[in-house]
């Protein structure tokens, strides 16, 4: 080769890296444009699911408060609760009702079920525990927007309906609109 066919080779040369880096950059702002969308997309889908789980949230609201208007309707959204939550186990409120119900040592009511068995409804199964109120074997199910959006609203619906006429001033101060309910299955 000549000396100005090695320039030739040499200016190809370069000029093929800096194609080949100029490529690699613009890939580079690519995969981070398309990165930027993808976040945006989830963003805007997680904030269209919050949407429409409100909007259940609400319509079981305005349900359940028009079946706590009824006498027993309470009894409904707990059978519609335990369905949600141990579903294929026939789980519901029995005829004898509500067994249990205290505020102190932390807001709790049990109800009967068939069989024998009975349902605890908890806000601090922690605390019952370290009592020896609910035993080690005991299962404890977290009533959380993961089994249902509308299981906090509902339980917390259903103690505000008990207690105002079953406990009265034991009561005390009312519990947050989003305080965490258990369900501590009993017995059978």
């Amino acid at each position: 080769m000549t000396g100005l066919e090695w320039l030739a080779f040499f200016v190809l040369l370069v000029v093929g890296l800096a194609a080949g880096a100029a490529v690699t950059v613009s890939n580079g702002a690519v995969t981070a444009a398309i990165t930027r969308l993808e976040r945006t997309y989830r963003r805007q889908k997680a904030l269209e699911l919050e949407q429409l789980q409100a909007q259940l949230v609400d319509r079981r609201r305005a349900e359940v408060q028009a079946l706590l208007a009824q006498p027993e309707g309470w009894r409904q959204v707990l059978d519609q609760v335990l369905a949600d939550v141990l579903p294929g186990e026939g789980a519901r409120v029995d005829s004898v009702g509500v067994l249990d119900m205290s505020a102190t040592p932390a807001p709790r009511f049990t109800v009967a079920g068939p069989g024998g068995r009975s349902y605890l409804f908890t806000t601090a199964p922690e605390v019952l525990r370290s009592l020896g109120q609910i035993w080690r074997k005991e299962r404890v199910v977290p009533l959380d927007a993961a089994l249902s959006p509308a299981l906090r609203m509902e339980v917390q619906a259903v103690w505000e309906n008990l207690s105002a006429g079953r406990l009265g001033e034991e009561v005390g101060n009312p519990l947050p609109r989003q305080a965490e309910w258990f369900l501590v299955v009993r017995g059978a």
